[in-house]
């Protein structure tokens, strides 16, 4: 086992801890900053951050928007240099970085401070971020030291948790379905060879990765890119589906070579989704389909299937899954080299 299958594998365990904390003292602090949304006159939630902290955004940012909260998300240095002019006295900015100290971060709560309610997530307990933050919600995933995976997963489940608090759907079916999304991660760790094995034995050979997804299974897309570039230094990349649609999917003539790993919770006939999968298979590439729904395994497809939650936090279920995967693509003898 290599150290990033073993941080990915602390997630079952940590996560149930996380749970608890902000089902406790955390959600005190979430219940404060929602009175103060309120309290206001806040009209709009900005999402601020860099690598993974900017991608755990769209688990939560559809949601928001569906209930009709106005949500924006952009990198950090985006916002700070270009669009800054979004932030005013009724925009509650939600900064994250799991360090506490990105410099693109930081330039940013410094200028909106003043001007906005400014709200720090982050990972190390005295950062720059926890001291400069109006509010600070902590990560909580310890030390991490191989690609992020923890603090990208709990970076999620604490923006569902705020997220559900604004729309006034922070309920007793809300808990119980992240308990089962814990306990469901919890299992599949358990037994994280035995699961990821024939993923593994059925991308061999692969030299292209494409992840496809939509909505808040983007934010397990964006999140997986960055560890396939940092951990096998492949060229891998991310298409929401109609983009890829317009002319991305040629790349599957790669054929044999080609693996496009599909995230879609729900997948239906007569879709963007479905048309793409059947190109890709016709022209001999494979598919790793990761699904809520019964879908028959063809050739060259593999479903992967995973449990039905709601969307937002779907990509916490999907991310453990497609990291065991990942890590074991790294080899056991895989070290970060940066």
């Amino acid at each position: 086992m290599n150290g990033f299958v073993e941080e990915v594998c602390t997630q079952g365990t940590l996560m149930k801890e996380v749970i608890r904390y902000y089902r406790g003292e955390g959600l005190k602090t979430i219940e404060t900053i929602v009175a103060a949304y309120k309290d206001r006159g806040c009209n709009q939630v900005i999402l601020s951050g860099m690598g993974s902290s900017l991608y755990a955004m769209d688990a939560v940012r559809g949601y928001l928007t569906g209930k009709g909260i106005r949500t924006l998300a952009f990198s950090a240095f985006e916002l700070s240099r270009f669009q800054f002019n979004h932030i005013d006295e009724k925009t509650l900015l939600v900064a994250i970085s799991q360090s506490g100290k990105s410099m693109e971060v930081i330039e940013l709560v410094e200028k909106a401070r003043p001007i906005a309610t400014v709200v720090g997530i982050y990972n190390t307990e005295g950062c720059p971020l926890s001291q400069m933050a109006e509010y600070s919600l902590p990560i909580r995933a310890n030390k991490e030291s191989s690609i992020t995976s923890k603090t990208y997963e709990f970076t999620m489940l604490i923006l569902n948790v705020l997220a559900h608090t604004l729309t006034g759907e922070l309920n007793d079916a809300f808990w119980k379905e992240l308990d089962f999304v814990a306990d469901w991660c919890s299992g599949w760790l358990e037994n994280w060879q035995e699961n990821s094995k024939p993923m593994y034995d059925f991308a061999q050979g692969t030299l292209l990765f494409d992840l496809l997804a939509n909505n808040a299974s983007l934010a397990t897309a964006r999140q997986l890119s960055l560890a396939y570039r940092e951990g096998l230094h492949n060229c891998t990349a991310v298409w929401e589906c109609a983009d890829y649609a317009h002319g991305q999917f040629h790349s599957s003539k790669l054929a044999g070579e080609y693996l496009a790993q599909m995230f879609f919770p729900v997948f239906e006939d007569n879709t963007k989704e479905m048309k793409m999968l059947n190109y890709i298979l016709e022209h001999g590439g494979r598919v790793m389909l990761y699904t809520a729904s019964d879908i028959p395994e063809r050739e060259r497809l593999m479903v992967v299937k995973l449990p039905k939650v709601r969307e937002s936090l779907m990509p916490l279920i999907e991310s453990v899954v497609a990291e065991t995967f990942l890590g074991m693509l790294f080899g056991p003898t895989w070290v970060k080299d940066h």
